[in-house]
C-alpha cells in the first residue's frame, strides 16, 4: 500500500493498523525510517503497531512472509513541506518502492488519505531546515495539534484506495529502468486521478495538489 500524504506524522497509517480498517489493510505492516525506531515513545508506539524498517531487506522479508507493507514515500522531506493551505506530496523522484514491488512480484495499491495533512499544524521554519533535515536524516519540525499539544486534531479521514498496479520484469527479480519508469508513471497518474476524483467528497474542491 503506497500511502499519501505523509504529513507531520503518518497518523493515517496507525489508524489503518489498529482501527476497524484492519480488514481492509489485511496483514499490513508500516515501513518506517530507521531513525524513527530510535526515538523514545515513538519507538514504543511503532513497536506496538508492528512497524518494520523501510529498508529493502526488511520490506522483502515481510512480503516473502505473506505480509503486505504500508509505505509513505514522502518521508522526511514531505514532513517539512506539510502546508495547511494546499496538499504537497513528494513522489516524482521516489522510485525505490517500484523496484521493490516488481522485484517481489507484488502490486502497488495507491492510497490517498484526505485530512492526514491537517491533523497537525507546524510553526513556519526557514527553507534551509528541509535541507538540514535531509542531511541529518531526521525531521526538524515543531508540530502542534488540539489545544496546542501533540494531540491530533479531531477530524474525519477519508481513505481513497486505488486499483492495484502490477509491474512485471522481463528478467525475474531484476526490473529494468524502463520497466520501473513505466510503472512509476502509472502510479503518478493513479494518484492524481484519486485526488481529483475524491477531493470533492471531502469538501476540498478548491484545494490543489502539488506533486514534486
Amino acid at each position: 500500500f503506497l500511502m499519501m500524504p505523509h504529513g507531520l506524522y503518518p497518523f493515517s497509517g496507525a489508524c489503518a493498523s489498529l482501527s476497524e480498517m484492519v480488514p481492509v489493510f489485511m496483514n499490513m505492516q508500516i515501513a518506517v525510517a530507521p531513525v524513527g525506531q530510535k526515538v523514545p515513545m515513538i519507538r514504543q508506539l511503532m513497536g506496538w503497531i508492528g512497524c518494520i524498517s523501510a529498508s529493502s531487506r526488511s520490506i522483502s522479508k515481510a512480503l516473502a512472509n505473506g505480509r503486505s507493507v504500508g509505505l509513505f514515500p514522502g518521508g522526511i522531506g514531505e514532513m517539512v513541506q506539510t502546508d495547511a493551505n494546499m496538499e504537497k506530496i513528494i513522489l516524482l523522484k521516489r522510485k525505490g518502492f517500484v523496484r521493490e514491488a516488481i522485484k517481489n512480484s507484488v502490486p502497488i495499491v495507491p492510497v490517498y488519505v484526505f485530512g492526514q495533512s491537517i491533523t497537525f499544524g507546524q510553526l513556519p521554519l526557514p527553507a534551509w531546515v528541509q535541507e538540514l533535515s535531509r542531511r541529518l536524516r531526521a525531521s526538524i519540525i515543531f508540530p502542534f495539534g488540539r489545544f496546542g499539544m501533540l494531540v491530533p486534531r479531531k477530524l474525519p479521514l477519508l481513505y481513497a484506495i486505488g486499483a492495484p498496479i502490477l509491474g512485471r520484469a522481463s528478467t525475474p527479480g531484476s526490473p529494468s529502468t524502463d520497466e520501473i519508469e513505466q510503472v512509476h508513471s502509472d502510479v503518478v497518474s493513479a494518484v492524481r486521478d484519486l485526488y481529483d476524483f475524491y477531493k470533492g467528497f471531502y469538501g476540498w474542491d478548491t484545494r490543489s495538489l502539488c506533486m514534486e
